[in-house]
């Protein structure tokens, strides 16, 4: 670590140093140290202050402690700072803890947190190994990734049922890849908004169906499971191959309609989404359908457009979600709408197709991006 950083830090955790600081004997016993503070689910459940008397490093050490017989609820000693100096490290927040007659639980705890603060980037707070009843002093670590777009980190004590927990000799610390993470929500998928065009779903992080798949690449690039790579070039163009064809196409969103047009493979594609039309063009294929209504659905606000005339009135497609917001992820809005097919129903029918085997209409799957 650089003198910078260590400076940093000491500047930052100055309350975690007061833990093994002098102590006089003016101090308040349940004065907290700076920086630190007690949130609770209930007033006047617990308190916090600092323990001369029994540490189990240092002068000193902080205890929680409940106030009450059968409090329900929990009791929290923690400090709060912003993320800049920890984005894209591993955070290792470690204490000396010891309990006493814990009749519930009693732990260390870390949060990230991001621009929603009911949605944390990561968290963890030793509930899957937590004390209980009376430990003796011993070292425990919390270990959190802070992504780029964290905000703030939380982190403190915890005790939740009746007793009294004490920590010291808090420490805070950058470490490596070879120190695993603790982050109980690691797994959890992130909820991004998501859209679908037909049976073919996207967000920012993918393009999904039965038959396709497209997932973004460290590079920068999205790679497919046909190996076709893409690229978003200067924000609107989107290049590279599909179906194994050369992809050229701009796309223009934020106004009145979402406009797609270029060049795949030895045509030319058009693609125009508006409130009341869409008309989707590949070579000499066509689609042209209008809103038929609006419909909520499980992926969230969807509209029906479909054949307007004609005995082909089942032709029919939904777009959903995240396909009608005013600023949709570009390149897997395009995949997502050249994933779906550019003939009517009245040019399906009229191409001969091998037997398939019976299907659920309901959950029939989608065609595969076409040729």
């Amino acid at each position: 670590m650089t003198d910078r950083m260590k400076r940093i830090l000491t500047l930052l955790w100055v309350a975690a140093l007061a833990f093994g600081g002098p102590a006089s004997a003016a101090d308040d016993k349940k004065a907290l140290p700076p920086g630190w503070f007690v949130t609770e689910s209930t007033p006047k459940l617990y308190e916090a202050g600092l323990d001369t008397e029994s540490p189990c490093e240092g002068n000193r050490s902080a205890y929680l402690r409940s106030l009450q017989a059968s409090p329900s609820g929990y009791g929290t000693f923690m400090q709060a700072f912003g993320a800049q100096t920890f984005r894209g490290k591993r955070l290792r927040f470690s204490a000396v803890m010891r309990t006493e007659d814990v009749q519930g639980w009693s732990g260390l705890w870390m949060r990230v947190e991001g621009e929603d603060p009911k949605e944390p980037l990561a968290f963890d707070n030793m509930q899957s190994r937590a004390l209980v009843g009376t430990t003796p002093c011993k070292r425990y670590e919390v270990v959190l990734d802070v992504p780029q777009e964290a905000k703030a980190i939380m982190a403190g004590l915890m005790l939740s049922g009746t007793g009294k927990a004490w920590m010291g000799a808090v420490r805070f610390e950058p470490v490596d890849a070879s120190v695993p993470v603790t982050n109980l929500i690691a797994e959890r998928p992130r909820r991004l908004p998501s859209g679908r065009i037909g049976d073919v779903l996207f967000n920012a992080e993918k393009v999904d169906s039965a038959v396709y798949r497209a997932l973004p690449q460290p590079d920068g690039t999205w790679k497919d499971n046909q190996s076709n790579v893409l690229t978003l070039v200067e924000g609107n163009r989107v290049k590279g191959t599909l179906s194994n064809l050369a992809l050229n196409v701009t796309i223009k969103t934020g106004g009145p309609s979402t406009l797609i047009q270029g060049q795949w493979g030895t045509e030319q594609v058009f693609i125009e989404l508006g409130a009341e039309k869409l008309v989707m063009k590949k070579g000499i294929h066509s689609r042209e359908l209008v809103r038929e209504d609006e419909r909520p659905r499980d992926d969230g606000r969807c509209i029906r457009y479909r054949d307007a005339g004609g005995i082909y009135v089942s032709d029919h497609l939904d777009i959903c979600g995240l396909a009608l917001s005013k600023n949709p992820p570009p390149l897997p809005l395009v995949v997502a709408f050249l994933a779906n097919d550019f003939r009517s129903v009245s040019a399906q029918r009229g191409a001969v197709t091998p037997p398939q085997p019976p299907v659920d209409r309901i959950s029939q799957p989608p065609r595969a991006v076409q040729q």
